[in-house]
């Protein structure tokens, strides 16, 4: 009888050492990918072929094949309540009235036909026993404490992937026949637009026959260099708008002659090439008023 006693206070004081805290145990699939390009090609859609309209409109695009390589890892982890001694001054009072209550619903659920939820009697009482062990702390979502136990990591199966995607934000070199080159970029879509006329210099003997394309090349992308056809009607177009340019740009031209310029580069479909003329000869008689006041005259004229 004399270890009875000292038996059964050891097995009292075995809940106080605080070791039943853990909350449960969780599996983890995490997946690592990595791609590597193999080769790439540079595309360019064009509105229409050959091209026939003095404004372009250029997408590009690259066609990217890809290695990937998948890595596939299984963590286990234990999530647990760490013990806290303040915690159970609330703790064990709320258990002494969880415990019997729950005691209670479990015993009357019959009496409801089963009609209790079997969820809400379960965790009410796992949270009655656990508040009234003063060596055990309830699971709190705020204070989880989460530890990885394990891990096993596999390879899965390689493969390759074709990609198109559009070459966003890139420098390119745009050039119209014999004229001077000129660096564009495209916008976060791709696309490029440019008038064609303005990549011509004076005025050519001869229609420009395809407008030149320059890519550099950025990792396994290799620099590309593109030609895109121009319609006849078109090269026609190009030249005669530049030979009415240069007429314009001639020293001593009258605001007249001007204006009437203007108008047939509107009329052959160069509004952006007008425009940038008109500028131009603005500048460069920006201390004549009256000439400037007679271009705005001539301009308003039907």
């Amino acid at each position: 009888m004399s270890l009875v006693r000292p038996c059964a206070l050891a097995l009292a004081l075995v809940p106080l050492a605080g070791c039943a805290n853990h909350v449960r145990f969780s599996d983890e699939i995490r997946e690592r990918e990595q791609r590597t390009v193999t080769r790439a090609v540079t595309r360019v859609e064009r509105p229409a072929w050959p091209l026939a309209e003095p404004h372009a409109v250029l997408a590009l695009s690259v066609d990217e094949v890809e290695d990937v390589r998948r890595r596939e890892t299984l963590v286990r982890v234990s999530e647990e309540t760490p013990w806290r001694a303040r915690d159970e001054l609330w703790e064990v009072p709320s258990g002494l009235l969880a415990v019997p209550l729950f005691v209670a619903i479990r015993g009357s659920d019959k009496l409801f036909l089963g009609l209790i939820p079997d969820d809400f009697i379960e965790n009410g009482t796992d949270f009655a026993f656990a508040a009234l062990n003063p060596g055990l702390n309830v699971e709190s979502d705020e204070r989880l404490a989460r530890r990885e136990v394990s891990r096993k990591s596999r390879d899965l199966e390689p493969r390759s992937e074709r990609v198109t995607r559009a070459l966003a934000n890139t420098a390119l070199v745009v050039s119209l026949g014999g004229g001077p080159s000129q660096k564009i970029a495209t916008d976060s879509s791709g696309r490029a637009e440019l008038e064609l006329l303005a990549l011509l210099r004076g005025a050519p003997a001869q229609a420009p026959r395809a407008l030149r394309l320059e890519v550099a090349g950025e990792g396994a992308r290799r620099p590309a260099v593109l030609e895109l056809p121009i319609a006849r009607a078109l090269g026609a177009r190009l030249v005669h708008a530049a030979r009415v340019r240069e007429a314009a740009r001639k020293p001593g031209i009258s605001p007249d002659a001007v204006a009437r310029a203007l108008v047939e580069l509107d009329a052959l479909g160069f509004p952006g090439g007008a425009l940038s003329l008109e500028r131009e000869l603005r500048e460069r008689q920006n201390t004549n008023a009256a000439w400037l006041s007679r271009l705005d005259l001539a301009l308003e004229e039907p």
